[in-house]
C-alpha cells in the first residue's frame, strides 16, 4: 500500500487522486489498480480514484474488528456519544470542504449542499449521540412456581463489523444514515461509497482523525460491485452485517 496522507494529492495536471482510508491511514492499492473520476455535467477526467483488491479490503475488515475488540469495546455510551458530537462539530468545522467535495462528485446546486445534505450529515451524527443515550434498559420480574421469582432483563452488544455500501445521489447523507447509528451502537464500519461520489466519505476520515476517533472503526475502500470492492466485502467472512442502499 501506499504511504501517503493526503485524501486527494493533487498532481501538476490539476487532477487528484482519491485514496482508500484503512486503520487511520490514506493508501493507495497494492496492484496500483484505478478508475477515472470524471466531472458529472460535462463528463470531464478531474482525477482518479484507487480501487480496492482483496487485499485491501481485508486489511480494512481486518483494522475494524481489532478496533472492535481494542479500544472502541471499552468506550462507554457516554464517551461514544460524545465522540460522535465531535465528529459533528468536525464537519461543520470544515463544512466548505464538505460541501465542495459534494458539489464535486454529484454536480448538484451548491444550496443544497450548503442548506440540506452537508448539515443533514452532521445533524446524523448529533441525533444518533443523543438517540443511544435515551434507549432504556428493558427488565422486569416474573413470579415462578417455587416463589422465588425471576429477573428478565436484556443486554445490547454490538452487530460487529458493518459494511456500508452508499449510493451516489445524496452521498454524503445516506452514508452517514448508515455510519452514524452504527458507530453510536459501538460497531465499526467499512464503508464502500459509490464508485461515482468518492469525496466526502474519504474525506470523512480525515475529521476522524482529527477528533481522535480510534484508528480502524471508520474505514473506506474504493471500487465498484462485481469483482470489486463491493463484491469482496459482502463475501468477506468477517463482516457480520451489511446496509446497503443502490441497486442489484
Amino acid at each position: 500500500m501506499g504511504d501517503s496522507s493526503a485524501v486527494l494529492a493533487t498532481t501538476s495536471a490539476g487532477t487528484k487522486t482519491f485514496l482508500h482510508f484503512i486503520n487511520g491511514e490514506f493508501v493507495s492499492s497494492e496492484s496500483r489498480r484505478s478508475f477515472e473520476k470524471r466531472r458529472p455535467y460535462d463528463g470531464a477526467v478531474v482525477g482518479s480514484v484507487c480501487e480496492a483488491g482483496r487485499d485491501e479490503v481485508a486489511s480494512a475488515v481486518a483494522a475494524a474488528r481489532d478496533a472492535l475488540n481494542g479500544p472502541w469495546k471499552t468506550i462507554s455510551v457516554e464517551d461514544r456519544s460524545d465522540m460522535l458530537r465531535a465528529i459533528a462539530d468536525g464537519i461543520t468545522r470544515r463544512f466548505d470542504d464538505f460541501v465542495e467535495a459534494e458539489m464535486a462528485d454529484t454536480g448538484q446546486p451548491r444550496s443544497m449542499m450548503q442548506h440540506a445534505f452537508v448539515p443533514r450529515g452532521a445533524a446524523n451524527f448529533k441525533s444518533f449521540a443523543d438517540l443511544v443515550k435515551s434507549v432504556a434498559t428493558e427488565s422486569f420480574q416474573t413470579p415462578t412456581p417455587d416463589g422465588a421469582g425471576a429477573l428478565n432483563y436484556a443486554i445490547r452488544k454490538p452487530k460487529g463489523v458493518i459494511g456500508v455500501i452508499s449510493p451516489w445521489n445524496a452521498p454524503f447523507l445516506l452514508m452517514t444514515w448508515k455510519v452514524a447509528p452504527a458507530l453510536a451502537c459501538g460497531n465499526t464500519v467499512v464503508v464502500k461509497p459509490s464508485e461515482e461520489t468518492p469525496g466526502t466519505a474519504t474525506l470523512l476520515g480525515e475529521v476522524m482523525n482529527e477528533v481522535g476517533v480510534p484508528k480502524g472503526v471508520y474505514n473506506v475502500v474504493h471500487g465498484f460491485g462485481p469483482d470489486s470492492a463491493g463484491q469482496f466485502l459482502t463475501e468477506h467472512q468477517g463482516v457480520d452485517a451489511i446496509t446497503f442502499t443502490g441497486e442489484t
